[in-house]
């Protein structure tokens, strides 16, 4: 089970600190669907795909180095351990490159979905430069995703590969104890790149870059100054929507150990030319984060499908 783990793991693309509960959930578990048994068994011996359990049970956590919201120049240190279920199912499936997908769509050259991440928060008095202002609460997106599917490589030896366009806009939403508060929406167009099968066939790398946009809601949330919280060093700024930034991630998965799997991997963040450069908490124009992880399969079902 590759990425399912690494997903989570960004703060750009949905907000803030996301480089860390979708990608370290998306890294062991990755996945693409299931189709029927007939074409199955044609798509195993064509070489398309690869045979995966139907479902997973697995227990697993990763710890996550990263800054507290992007171009911040501050960082925290996150994890999280918690029991795995990965389904990968016709329409709906759990623990793939985001943490729940539904895939209506499903054909060759494209696939069709809905799909939900989530991003962890930052606590302001931990953060120097927003000292006094409101906390960086969790966040969760919802919204469709187009993924267009290029080639399909084969390297020999070295494993095969995969290089697929990825459209994605979505919904955030700030999570608090008793509020949930809608922060706008965010496009992100990437290109993603796996290969699978290095080190005798142990080893999978996977690889992402893309632009982030975002609409003056998720803006505001990260650069705003309101009146009442300026102080010196730190004017009053009215944030605007547009460019968030360009991320860039790259990131291994590791299976020589039988049912364990362990992940790493980097994100870097590229803010420079970004719609709110100017805001007194836009801190850096280049950051990167590094997670690590392990999980360790339980149980899984004897059905396979190909993915």
């Amino acid at each position: 089970m590759p990425p399912s783990w690494i997903r989570v793991l960004r703060p750009g693309g949905a907000a803030a600190r996301r480089v860390a509960i979708a990608t370290c959930i998306a890294l062991p578990v990755v996945a693409t669907g299931s189709r029927s048994a007939a074409q199955d068994v044609d798509t195993a011996e064509s070489g398309q795909g690869e045979s995966l359990p139907l479902w997973e049970v697995a227990v697993g956590g990763f710890a996550l180095y990263a800054p507290d919201y992007p171009a911040s120049g501050e960082y925290s240190i996150n994890g999280l351990g918690a029991p795995l279920v990965v389904y990968r199912g016709d329409l709906f499936r759990l623990g793939e490159d985001a943490a729940v997908r539904v895939v209506p769509v499903d054909e060759p050259l494209f696939e069709l979905g809905v799909s939900v991440d989530a991003a962890f928060g930052a606590d302001s008095d931990d953060n120097e430069l927003r000292e006094g202002l409101p906390d960086l609460d969790p966040l969760l997106e919802l919204g469709p995703e187009l993924i267009v599917r290029g080639p399909r490589l084969d390297y020999g030896a070295w494993g095969e590969a995969e290089l697929d366009l990825a459209l994605q806009g979505r919904a955030v939403f700030s999570l608090d104890f008793d509020e949930v508060a809608y922060r706008g929406l965010v496009f992100e167009p990437d290109i993603r790149y796996r290969q699978r099968g290095l080190l005798g066939g142990d080893l999978d790398l996977f690889g992402s870059v893309g632009p982030v946009f975002a609409t003056e809601e998720l803006h505001d949330y990260f650069y705003e100054v309101e009146p009442q919280f300026a102080r010196p060093g730190r004017e009053a700024f009215a944030a605007d929507g547009g460019y968030l930034g360009t991320e860039i991630d790259l990131a291994m998965a590791y299976e020589g150990l039988g049912p364990v799997q362990l992940f790493a991997g980097v994100q870097v963040g590229l803010y420079g030319g970004a719609a709110n450069a100017d805001s007194p908490l836009f801190e850096r124009d280049a950051t990167a984060a590094v997670f690590f992880g392990l999980s360790w399969t339980l149980f899984e079902s004897e059905r396979q499908v190909i993915r």
